[in-house]
């Protein structure tokens, strides 16, 4: 019997009594009991799958230097009146999915041997690596709100992305809801890589024109939003993808396998970790955007407004772009959700985990507007099938899970460990490879492993996608598979910001314990009108 060492500092324990060494933890103390959230508007704090209908906005095509005109020259203004109305127009079913007119839906699937018309939306950042993953495809119109960072997003996409020459034929846009009014009938497909709170929005449209979406990690910055935007996808009918890259990898199949096949016996307790936050993706847990704040003039190359989006107006802070929105509670998820679909990935799915029945956080010091410097979460997950509960952990920052064997290093990028009656199995980061513990055992088995019987993706998850939409397998990420283990993600999350247990009623997505924390499910805040949700 193999079990984990007991976490002192991260709370709880493992289901096997041991012997167990202390947690590497932060000196800060941890805090726990609930934090009063103000709850924000009915219809937006509880789960409420029902739409929520409002206007729209619109603004500029995105001048770049791929001749280009300048934007004063474009009809469709940020203030515009007819694209307002026009963008008005197509509000309709999904919910509060936009649905444009007959005439600009997609049309079908293209023919195996006809490159597939793809827009990008964000081009920096994430941006490059669809630039690279999709560089055989047919990149028609771009759209990001930076011309600074997408600039750069370009420059990088070079080395292994589509043809700059071919890049030039490509429309660009600011605003994705003009570049969707103008060019739907040109799409096929749509990349989306922005910052987590534009993800619903963006993604929410391109279903509504019947187009197919790859969405980067997390799937949604909420859950209502997940459950919103799987449902929409399963009515349109299109191919979807995640981007947690680690589901087309090899280390996330070996481990399912050798499960499976009962290499570690039953598996009861599941650690996984980051190094996150840190930089260049977070800035320090303790900055307050709001205190002490100086106007700062806005970057000519950035449309502000439009970065902000459904997200409540506030003024220009640099620190807040181009990366560092992941630790502010508005626009990202913090380390849990900017890394917890890589690294509770191969558990979810090796494991069949599903959905917790309850979840807890403990953090260091809480902050308004901010994520905590480092966390701890609990999951609870019941017995399914012939298979035993299972508890899983999750530690960032400074926090990290005991070693599960002497002299095991732990990655700096992050891991699982899977605790089986039998032993010990160690899964890397993005679930690159996967290995039995102690070493001296994976060394014993190396000719007895179970044979490899899931079929691999040649290629990764870009490919994985266009495949799909030509007729190829299903995505091994899309909505159906991503939606459950985003909502495991956020789930965390929510615990992070409650500092507390919370017990879950998936099928009615609340805690019923703690009725006060519902509003944790939600955005968080009232959508900005004009963006279709």
């Amino acid at each position: 019997m193999n079990a984990p060492p007991v976490c002192e500092d991260a709370g709880g324990s493992p289901p096997r009594p041991t012997v167990a060494p202390r947690c590497i933890s932060t000196s800060d103390t941890l805090q726990t009991g609930l934090r009063r959230w103000r709850p924000v508007a009915e219809g937006r704090g509880c789960f409420q799958l029902a739409p929520h209908r409002s206007r729209s906005e619109n603004c500029l095509p995105f001048p770049m230097s791929l001749n280009l005109p300048p934007s004063s020259s474009s009809p469709s203004s940020p203030q515009s009146p007819s694209t307002r109305r026009r963008f008005l127009a197509t509000a309709g079913a999904f919910g509060s999915v936009l649905i444009l007119p007959h005439g600009l839906r997609g049309q079908g699937t293209r023919s195996p041997n006809e490159r597939l018309r793809i827009a990008q939306v964000g081009v920096g950042g994430r941006g490059g690596a669809a630039l690279a993953g999709l560089a055989a495809e047919q990149f028609v119109a771009l759209c990001d709100v930076d011309e600074k960072r997408s600039r750069a997003g370009l420059a990088g996409g070079k080395k292994a992305g589509p043809d700059p020459e071919r890049l030039k034929e490509a429309k660009w846009f600011k605003d994705f809801r003009v570049m969707f009014e103008q060019m739907a009938d040109k799409i096929d497909a749509v990349a989306i890589a922005t910052p987590d709170h534009m993800h619903f929005p963006i993604a929410m449209a391109a279903i509504a024109a019947k187009k197919h979406v790859y969405v980067e990690k997390p799937m949604c910055r909420c859950l209502t939003e997940v459950r919103r935007l799987h449902a929409a996808a399963k009515a349109a009918g299109v191919v979807t993808q995640m981007g947690n890259q680690g589901r087309a990898a090899e280390g996330i199949r070996l481990a399912r396998e050798w499960v499976q096949a009962g290499l570690i016996g039953e598996v009861h307790t599941v650690h996984t970790w980051t190094d996150r936050p840190r930089a260049p993706w977070f800035y320090p847990a303790d900055f307050d955007p709001d205190a002490n704040a100086k106007e700062t003039p806005v970057p000519a190359t950035l449309d502000w407004d439009l970065w902000l989006g459904i997200a409540p107006p506030r003024p220009y802070r640099p620190e807040l772009v181009p990366s560092f929105w992941r630790g502010f509670t508005d626009y990202g998820t913090g380390s849990l959700g900017d890394m917890g679909c890589h690294q509770l990935d191969a558990p979810f799915y090796a494991l069949d985990l599903g959905s917790p029945s309850s979840v807890e956080g403990a953090t260091t010091k809480q902050y308004a507007k901010t994520f905590p410097a480092s966390t701890a979460v609990t999951w609870k997950f019941p017995a399914r099938g012939g298979r035993g509960p299972v508890e899983m952990k999750w530690f960032d920052g400074t926090m990290k899970p005991p070693l599960p064997v002497p002299g095991f290093k732990l990655s700096e990028s992050g891991g699982s460990l899977f605790y089986g009656t039998k032993g010990i199995m160690s899964v890397t980061s993005h679930s690159g490879s996967c290995r039995l513990l102690p070493e001296e055992r994976m060394q014993a088995m190396a000719g007895a492993l179970p044979p490899k019987s899931i079929p691999r993706v040649a290629g990764g998850p870009f490919t994985e996608w266009t495949a799909a939409i030509r007729g190829g397998p299903k995505c091994g990420s899309d909505f159906d598979y991503a939606a459950g283990l985003t909502e495991v993600v956020l789930l965390g999350v929510a615990a992070q910001r409650a500092q507390a247990r919370l017990e879950w009623d998936a099928a009615a997505g609340r805690f019923p314990n703690r009725p006060d924390c519902d509003v944790l499910v939600g955005p968080g805040y009232g959508y900005r009108a004009g963006w279709g949700v």
